[in-house]
């Protein structure tokens, strides 16, 4: 519209009527009386919505008297809002008023609307001395307030009924709700069209006819509408990527199209090059020594299954182990079935598992937004620093991961269209059945809050029945259940000490307590370097401007349900660890994909996204470079072992700094300041996990490769061996030993029992435990020589002197220690 406009003096004004048959001849008449005083063209629109009292017949009675007065009718009631569309289309006047039939405000102000009208679109009243109760007044106030918090309205009284509209202003409105909330979506689109909106504040009168069709009963009601057109209209408008099923097949198996919409086999091609790369740096290097305690105990664990021929009940140092289900010990022992016993066979099952994430992503991120962001969302999880370490690190989460977010992905497949998708539906059970054998209920907390938000919140994708999810959960038990059954068979204390010790008491902070900021840090870490667009992409994600918001499609809206509430539910929990996040790595990544997209574009205006696209990408690579001089630096100090290669790693990433340094001054290398970015984190990830990672696990193996304890304390199969107040898994999983009897505590009674059977023993013990208080558990005739340390454990030999047989050892100097 324009700023200026000829003063027009005719009026059309709406009287949206249902059961006002005591109220309606007054407010005609009030109406009639007061523009009569304002112009002397106007009309009256009564929109009887549905009354089943004698409102239409008194209007029929005054518009037979007065041609200024029109009915117009629905039957039934069909509500606010589309009685207001109805009078809208039924005005014929250059402005366009509506108020309620309450009679609550003073038409004859109307005089300050019209001057209004003539710089201004939109004429909001504002209510200033409200005559309502206390109560309605206070819900009024939070409505508002989340109404200008969420949709931006920026009036402060966004409900007030008196409000005037140019004409092709009103005739342009795309008024859908029916409800209450036709005023906020009035606002909304003004705010979104550009169209001008002043506010001028207006007398209210109480009620004294009528009643008021407002009560406490609508608030659920108006805020679940609220919260619907805020989710499809204002922050992920569905129409953007709403297409047929069908059509997003044929669009996933044809050719994919460049930024210019030339058909290309790039994309394919860079996405399968991309795997490749990705399994070169997952699968090579796996067999250096298993890193304590995460890596030997789920080693352990198979192995032992191995050896005792018992898949069904897990067992750690041959003792029940209820911490979690058995899905990755099984892989890992079918992986020691076909490649044999050995690092490598253990830590090629979360290799798989993080190829198949990533592929997946992938594969998912094309079917949603395109190859081209599916090959970005592969990028980004695969040079994120949480990723690419747990990628390579045998943990429970790299699988976990794996089967939450298919479960995920094929859920949103599910219900991508109108009708939901049976066989993605039934996918996503079995998924969850898997990811519940992983690690138990988490993958049911993990999936149904974000699922059941999207269908709720969504209004152009399928509705979920209950019976939907009683399929989803009878297919899920299908493939859990059994395994559940036959270990309560064998051990009936195991599903209680899983559900309520390893889950319940878990998150209630029995293990691992941390504070609720704790995964930001961790967060802003593992997604390096990536983690420096979290400024502009919140800016991107939250942007009220018509450019931001019609760049977010509702896919959108689900991965950040799906990272939300991933981040919101571990940060509740008192238990947490920093792999705990790893199951929001791909939505995480996509979204950042999908934003990369926008930012990479060749636009029109080259100073767009420039903070994302240029200074970012370029304090990232400085980021990455200081972190390597600094670890580099760290290394040589920590381990005092300054060779050529590190010393070679220092000097590489001390130049990549300066370089990266003296790359913020060029601006003209714009387009390319995240690709360096990425190769950059590339390098990084290289050195660490291929480099950094397995010379730190040699340095702190017991009896791994480059260990010389077991020549030192001379190993033999008969050697009596007992570890302490630690797991120390790897002893039994390298020693290949199920004579290795493990005390919890360091005042176990039963230290003194097999030291004193033994005759001599090793005691491999935590090392904090000091050699005081491990001579006062020994017998007294006990002699206790410190061996060694290594790793974190202190190795000593027990000698029993009242004994006759005594056990042929290597000698063994008390003052040799080996190196950490």
């Amino acid at each position: 519209m324009h700023d200026k406009k000829q003063h027009r003096r005719s009026i059309s004004l709406i009287l949206p009527a249902w059961n006002e048959a005591e109220v309606i001849a007054t407010a005609v008449a009030e109406a009639d009386a007061a523009l009569s005083q304002v112009t002397a063209d106007y009309e009256v629109i009564v929109v009887d919505d549905g009354s089943t009292d004698d409102t239409a017949k008194i209007v029929r009675e005054l518009s037979a008297s007065n041609d200024r007065v029109r009915m117009v009718q629905h039957s039934p009631n069909r509500g606010y809002g589309a009685a207001i569309r109805s009078g809208f289309a039924a005005a014929e006047k250059s402005l366009v008023v509506f108020t309620d039939a309450d009679c609550q405000f003073d038409l004859t102000e109307l005089d300050r609307f019209v001057l209004l009208s003539s710089r201004y679109d939109i004429v909001c009243g504002y209510r200033i001395d409200r005559k309502d109760t206390s109560l309605r007044c206070l819900y009024s106030k939070v409505y508002n307030l989340l109404v200008r918090l969420l949709l931006g309205t920026g009036v402060r009284d966004v409900d007030c009924a008196l409000k005037m509209f140019d004409r092709d202003v009103a005739k342009n409105l795309r008024i859908t709700g029916n409800g209450f909330l036709v005023n906020s979506e009035m606002l909304v689109q003004a705010r979104q069209l550009g169209w001008s909106v002043c506010e001028v504040g207006v007398s209210h009168r109480p009620r004294i006819l009528g009643e008021s069709t407002v009560s406490v009963r609508h608030i659920p009601k108006v805020l679940t509408a609220l919260a619907r057109y805020w989710w499809n209209e204002v922050q992920f408008p569905a129409a953007a990527t709403t297409q047929p099923e069908s059509q997003l097949a044929k669009s996933f198996d044809a050719p994919a199209a460049d930024t210019s919409g030339r058909k290309s086999w790039r994309l394919p091609l860079l996405q399968t090059a991309l795997l490749l790369v990705a399994a070169v740096f997952m699968l090579t290097n796996l067999g250096y020594p298993l890193i304590d305690r995460d890596e030997t105990r789920y080693a352990e664990i198979p192995r032992e299954m191995i050896a005792t021929g018992n898949w069904i009940l897990p067992q750690l140092n041959f003792q029940t182990y209820y911490d979690k289900p058995p899905l990755l010990y099984w892989l890992c022992a079918v992986s020691f079935k076909l490649f044999g016993i050995g690092e490598a066979s253990a830590r090629l099952v979360p290799a798989l598992a993080a190829l198949g994430t990533l592929a997946s992503t992938m594969f998912f991120g094309s079917r949603i937004f395109g190859r081209r962001i599916g090959l970005l969302a592969g990028i980004v999880l695969f040079l994120s620093v949480g990723f690419a370490f747990t990628s390579r690190y045998l943990l429970l989460d790299g699988v976990l991961s794996l089967f939450v977010s298919l479960s995920l992905f094929t859920a949103y497949e599910a219900v991508r269209s109108r009708r939901l998708h049976l066989g993605w539906w039934i996918a996503s059970a079995v998924c969850i059945g898997l990811a519940f054998l992983t690690k138990g209920p988490i993958a049911i907390v993990l999936w149904l809050p974000p699922v059941f938000a999207f269908a709720w919140l969504s209004e152009t994708h399928a509705k979920i029945r209950w019976w939907h999810y009683g399929l989803l959960g009878a297919v899920a038990a299908i493939i859990a259940a059994p395994w559940f059954v036959l270990v309560h068979q064998e051990d009936p204390t195991f599903l209680i000490e899983f559900f309520y010790k390893h889950n319940v008491a878990r998150f209630a902070g029995e293990f691992h307590p941390k504070p609720i900021w704790f995964f930001v840090p961790v967060l802003l870490i593992a997604g390096h370097p990536w983690s420096f667009l979290t400024i502009p992409y919140a800016k991107f994600l939250l942007g009220r401007d018509e450019a931001a918001r019609t760049k977010r499609p509702s896919a959108v809206g689900y991965l950040l349900l799906w990272s939300v509430w991933c981040f919101v539910f571990f940060s509740l929990s008192a238990c947490k660890l920093p792999t705990y996040l790893l199951p929001a790595a791909p939505a995480l990544a996509l979204m950042i994909g999908h934003y990369l997209n926008e930012v990479l574009k060749d636009a029109a205006n080259p100073t767009e996204y420039f903070f994302a696209r240029f200074w970012s990408a370029r304090t990232a690579t400085a980021t990455t470079c200081l972190a390597g001089v600094s670890f580099v630096l760290f290394v040589i100090v920590w381990t005092e072992a300054a060779s050529i290669s590190l010393f070679g790693w220092a000097m590489f990433w001390a130049m990549l700094l300066m370089v990266s340094l003296l790359l913020m001054a060029d601006r003209h290398q714009a387009k390319i300041a995240w690709v360096s970015s990425a190769g950059v984190s590339f390098v990084f990830a290289i050195m660490v996990m291929h480099q950094m990672v397995p010379a730190y696990s040699r340095s702190q193996t017991l009896f791994g490769d480059t260990s010389p304890l077991a020549d030192q304390i001379a190993v033999t199969e008969q050697l009596p061996i007992a570890t302490i107040d630690h797991e120390f898994s790897e002893v039994p999983f390298y020693l290949d030993r199920s004579d290795i009897p493990n005390f919890a505590k360091v005042d176990d009674v039963g230290i003194a029992d097999f030291v004193s059977s033994s005759g001599m023993a090793i005691l491999i013990v935590d090392d904090r435990i000091t050699a005081s208080a491990l001579a006062e558990q020994m017998p007294k005739t006990t002699k206790l020589t410190e061996v060694g340390q290594r790793g974190p454990a202190t190795i000593f030999q027990a000698t029993n002197t009242a004994s006759p047989t005594q056990i042929a050892a290597k000698p063994v100097a008390p003052s040799e220690r080996a190196k950490r």
